[in-house]
C-alpha cells in the first residue's frame, strides 16, 4: 500500500509542479496583409507545435518553455521567431516567394511521395466522413464581398503598385461591400442520405433576402470522393484511382508531430501534356490514420468570369477526422472597378465553421426526403440574439462597419432586394419584374426555319400579385408566316413544396406536325438541347387549343401531368399552303416523368431541382376521343424517352438519348411521328435530331430512334488561349421505324466547339454523314455541314 501511496504522491507532486506554456497570434501575408491558413509552425527547433486555421490564427501550449517559434508554408519564405520573456502573442508576416509547380524528373527509385499518397489510398473509405453510418453537424458559412485590391490590373502592363491602391485600401479600411451569413443543421445518413435545413440567413443591405450563401455549393466538403465539385463543377480527385498516372506529386516537406506521427506537405497538379480537368494545390497529410488534414487546391485551367480556389482543414473527433473549417475564394476580373487606369477586380471570401460534430447518431428516416436542402421560412427574419447564439466568432469591427453601412443606404426602401429579385429572376427564369408582372424575355424574339422571325410580348402575374393564382398572357407575330400566334393562362398554385397546380389555357399558334416534343419544363430556348424543338419544326399545323391541367410530384421522384382539351388543326401540304378544311381532336394525356434520387433545394418559393445522377425518364399516354366534344378521331399514342449522361474522369463525357413512340390505328397520318430533321447545306448544330434528315422525309406509325454523343470537353487539347478553346464532340444516331423506315437509319459525325470562345458565346463548326439503306447516290448529297452556338457562364 505504501508503494502505491508514494507513486501517487510523485505523480500529483509532478502535476502540481508542472506548468504549461501559451502562446498564440496570427500569420499574414507580408505583401497584402491578408491571413495565411495551415501554416506549420514548429516549437524549438524540433517540436511540432501546430498549425494555423483557415483565419491565420494559431495558438499552441506545451510543458516546456517556449524559445523559438518556426513558421513554414509552401510558396513562403521560412521564418523563425525568437520568444521575448513574458510574451505570449507572435504575429508573423511571411514573405512569398517566386513559386510555380513545375515538371520534376525523379531520375531514380519511387517517386516518395507516391509512398504517402498510397497509404492515404489504403485507408480513404475509413477516413471519408460518408463511410460513417450517420453523422449531423451545425455550420455556419459567411461570405464577404469586397474590392480585390492586391492584385490589379493595368493595361500598360508594369508590376509596380499604383497609386489608385492607396485609394481603395483608404475606401474599404473601415468596411467592404456586402456581407451574408447563413446558420444550418447537416444530416447525414448511409449510403446517401443528405439534409441541410438553413435555420438562418442574412444579408447587408436585404430585408427579405432570397440568396442563400452555402459552402456546400462552392466546393465538396470532403477531399474523399473521386471528383471534387468546385463551383459547380466536377475535378479529379488527386487522391482516386489511378491518379498517380496523371497527377504529378512532390514532398515538399516532413515535419515532426505529436508522438512518433510525421506530418507530410505534398504539392500537386496534372503532368505535363495531360489534359483532364484537374486541380493544382498542396495537401498536408497527417500519418495518424493517413489521414488528409489539410488541403489548398484550385482549378488547374482557370478563366472566364472567375478564378476560385479553396481550403480544408481537418480534425480529429472521437477517432475520425472530419472537416472543421472549409474557405472558398473568387477573384472575379471581369468585374472590376476602374481607378486611374487601373481595373481593381471584385472578390468574395467565404469562411465556414463546422461545430457540434455528432458521429453514428440515430437519425430517423422522416429526416430525409428527396429535399436535400430545405430554407426554413422563418431563416431571414432572425433576430440579433439567433446570431448571437450560432455564429462561431464574434464580428469583427469591420464587418460591422459594413453592416451598419450598407442597412443604412437601404433604410426605408428596398431598392437592394428590388435589384436581387430582378438578377435572380433573369438567370433563373430570363424574365424581369415589373411590379406584379412578369416580362418573359426569353418569348420576346426567337427563330425558326420555317416561320421566320418571331416578335412577341409574354406576360404574367408573380407573387406581388398573388401568391396563389398566377394570369398570363402572349402575342406574336411571325414574319415569314405571316399570321401571330396568341393566348392565356390561369392556374391555382395548390402546394408550392409538390409543384402542384391546377390551369386552364387557351392558344391560337403554330406547331409541328407530328411531334414527339413536350418532355420538358420551362426549358430554357438558349439551351443547345432545345435548338431541335425552338429552331427546326418539320411541316406546321396552325389552330385554336382549350385546355385544363393538372401537375403534381408524385411520391419521391415522380411527376405527373394531366391534360384534356380540344384542339382545331389546320395542316400545311406545302409552306404557306393550308388545308381548307380544319380537324377536330378530343384529348386526354397523361404524361410522367420518372428521375431516381432527383434531389430538390426548397424554399418559400417552391422546389428548385438540383438534378440526378440516373437517367431521366418520360412517359406519355394519349387517347383521343371521337364524338366528344367535337372530336373527329378515335386512336391512342404513347411516347417513351430516356436521357442519361456518363461523366468520366479523364476522357470527358457521353449521352445517350432513347425515344420511341407507338401510334394506334385510326390515326391520322398528320398525328404519327414526323421523325425530326434538322438538315441544311450547313445548319445550326441541334443535339437530339437526325443532322442529315430531310424536312418530312420520314413518317412512321411507330418508330425507335437512339443518338449516342462524346464530348471530349477538352480533354484531348487545351491551347492556352482563352479566345480559341476546340473541344470534339463525336456523335452517331440511327433509327427504326415503320412503314417508312424499315431498313434503318444511319448517320455520324463530329463537332468542334470552342472554335470561338467568348465570355458568353462558343461556336464551333462540323460535319455529319448518311450511310445504309437510305443513303442518296450521290455521296456529296450525304454530307451536313454544321455551326454550333451554345450560350453560358465559363
Amino acid at each position: 500500500m505504501k508503494p502505491l501511496l508514494s507513486v501517487l504522491l510523485c505523480l500529483l507532486s509532478l502535476s502540481l509542479f508542472s506548468q504549461q506554456y501559451t502562446v498564440g497570434g496570427k500569420v499574414t501575408d507580408a505583401h497584402n496583409r491578408q491571413p495565411i491558413a495551415f501554416v506549420n509552425i514548429v516549437v524549438n527547433e524540433g517540436q511540432y507545435g501546430g498549425m494555423s486555421d483557415i483565419n491565420g490564427k494559431y495558438e499552441i501550449s506545451t510543458d516546456e518553455p517556449i524559445h523559438t517559434l518556426k513558421f513554414s508554408c509552401l510558396g513562403y519564405e521560412t521564418l523563425e521567431k525568437t520568444m521575448e520573456p513574458g510574451v505570449n502573442r507572435v504575429n508573423a508576416a511571411l514573405t512569398p516567394k517566386t513559386f510555380q509547380l513545375g515538371e520534376v524528373t525523379v531520375e531514380a527509385g519511387e517517386n516518395p511521395a507516391h509512398r504517402i499518397i498510397d497509404s492515404v489510398m489504403a485507408h480513404k473509405k475509413e477516413n471519408n466522413p460518408n463511410s460513417l453510418d450517420s453523422y449531423r453537424y451545425n455550420i455556419y458559412d459567411q461570405m464577404v464581398f469586397t474590392i480585390d485590391s492586391s492584385s490589379f490590373v493595368q493595361a500598360n502592363g508594369t508590376s509596380e503598385r499604383p497609386p489608385a491602391m492607396s485609394f481603395f485600401d483608404s475606401l474599404l479600411k473601415k468596411s467592404d461591400l456586402m456581407i451574408m451569413e447563413t446558420y444550418s443543421e447537416v444530416l447525414f445518413r448511409k449510403p446517401d442520405q443528405l439534409r441541410q435545413n438553413v435555420l438562418g440567413t442574412k444579408m447587408s443591405g436585404s430585408k427579405d433576402p432570397q440568396v442563400v450563401y452555402l459552402a456546400s455549393k462552392m466546393q465538396s466538403s470532403s477531399f474523399y470522393d473521386e471528383m471534387v465539385n468546385i463551383a459547380g463543377t466536377d475535378y479529379v480527385n488527386p487522391i482516386s484511382r489511378n491518379s498517380k498516372n496523371h497527377y504529378f506529386f512532390t514532398l515538399e516537406s516532413v515535419t515532426p508531430a505529436q508522438g512518433s506521427d510525421s506530418l507530410y506537405v505534398i504539392s500537386f497538379h496534372p503532368f505535363k501534356g495531360m489534359v483532364f480537368s484537374g486541380l493544382r494545390g498542396t495537401m498536408t497529410i497527417h500519418s495518424d490514420g493517413w489521414a488528409v488534414m489539410s488541403v489548398k487546391a484550385e482549378p488547374n485551367q482557370q478563366g472566364g468570369l472567375f478564378t476560385i480556389s479553396i481550403q480544408q482543414l481537418y480534425q480529429k473527433i472521437k477517432g475520425h477526422w472530419f472537416p472543421y473549417q472549409l474557405n472558398t475564394n473568387l477573384v472575379m476580373p471581369q468585374v472590376a472597378v476602374a481607378k486611374d487606369g487601373y481595373a481593381f477586380p471584385m472578390a468574395a471570401i467565404g469562411k465556414s465553421y463546422i461545430s457540434g460534430v455528432m458521429l453514428n447518431p440515430v437519425l430517423p428516416e422522416r429526416a430525409f426526403s428527396e429535399v436535400e436542402l430545405m430554407v426554413h421560412e422563418e431563416a431571414g427574419y432572425r433576430d440579433d440574439a439567433f446570431w448571437t447564439q450560432h455564429r462561431i466568432d464574434s464580428l469583427t469591427e469591420r464587418i460591422l462597419n459594413t453592416y451598419q453601412l450598407i442597412d443604412s443606404l437601404t433604410e426605408g426602401n428596398d431598392i437592394f432586394d428590388r435589384a436581387l429579385n430582378f438578377t435572380t429572376k433573369l438567370m433563373e427564369e430570363s424574365s424581369v419584374s415589373l411590379g406584379p408582372v412578369d416580362l418573359n424575355l426569353g418569348s420576346m424574339m426567337r427563330l425558326s426555319a420555317f416561320r421566320g422571325w418571331y416578335l412577341g410580348l409574354h406576360l404574367s402575374t408573380n407573387d406581388r400579385f398573388s401568391r396563389h393564382i398566377r394570369l398570363g398572357g402572349f402575342g406574336g407575330y411571325w414574319t415569314r408566316l405571316g399570321d401571330f400566334d396568341y393566348g392565356g393562362e390561369a392556374k391555382w398554385l395548390i402546394n408550392r413544396q409538390r409543384q402542384m397546380e391546377l390551369g386552364t389555357r387557351y392558344t391560337h399558334k403554330s406547331s409541328a406536325m407530328g411531334e414527339f416534343g413536350g418532355f420538358g419544363e420551362g426549358s430554357n430556348i438558349l439551351s443547345e438541347n432545345e435548338y431541335r424543338y425552338t429552331f427546326y419544326e418539320n411541316v406546321m399545323a396552325r389552330g385554336n387549343n382549350t385546355e385544363v391541367f393538372f401537375n403534381t410530384r408524385l411520391a419521391r421522384y415522380f411527376k405527373a401531368f394531366l391534360t384534356f382539351g380540344t384542339y382545331q388543326k389546320q395542316y400545311y401540304l406545302q409552306p404557306f399552303d393550308l388545308l381548307p378544311e380544319p380537324l377536330h381532336f378530343t384529348n386526354a394525356e397523361v404524361k410522367l416523368r420518372f428521375a431516381y434520387k432527383e434531389k430538390f433545394i426548397s424554399t418559400t418559393h417552391g422546389l428548385q431541382s438540383q438534378g440526378t445522377d440516373y437517367p431521366i425518364v418520360w412517359l406519355t399516354y394519349q387517347h383521343s376521343f371521337k364524338d366528344v366534344l367535337g372530336g373527329e378521331y378515335d386512336f391512342d399514342r404513347l411516347k417513351f424517352q430516356l436521357e442519361k449522361d456518363f461523366q468520366t474522369k479523364y476522357h470527358g463525357k457521353s449521352s445517350v438519348l432513347l425515344q420511341a413512340g407507338y401510334a394506334s390505328q385510326g390515326c391520322p397520318v398528320m398525328e404519327t411521328f414526323n421523325l425530326l430533321g434538322s438538315y441544311e447545306p450547313f445548319g445550326l448544330y441541334s443535339p437530339g435530331s437526325f443532322a442529315t434528315m430531310r424536312e418530312s422525309e420520314f413518317f412512321c406509325d411507330r418508330f425507335v430512334s437512339l443518338f449516342l454523343s462524346h464530348d471530349f470537353q477538352g480533354t484531348i487539347w487545351s491551347p492556352r488561349s482563352q479566345w480559341f478553346k476546340p473541344q470534339l464532340t463525336l456523335s452517331t444516331a440511327m433509327g427504326w421505324g415503320a412503314p417508312t423506315m424499315t431498313q434503318g437509319y444511319f448517320e455520324s459525325g463530329f463537332v468542334v466547339k470552342g472554335l470561338l470562345n467568348m465570355p458568353l458565346v462558343n461556336m464551333g463548326a462540323g460535319v455529319f454523314y448518311r450511310y445504309g439503306a437510305y443513303a442518296y447516290p450521290k455521296v456529296f448529297d450525304n454530307f451536313a455541314f454544321k455551326y454550333s452556338i451554345t450560350f453560358g457562364i465559363p
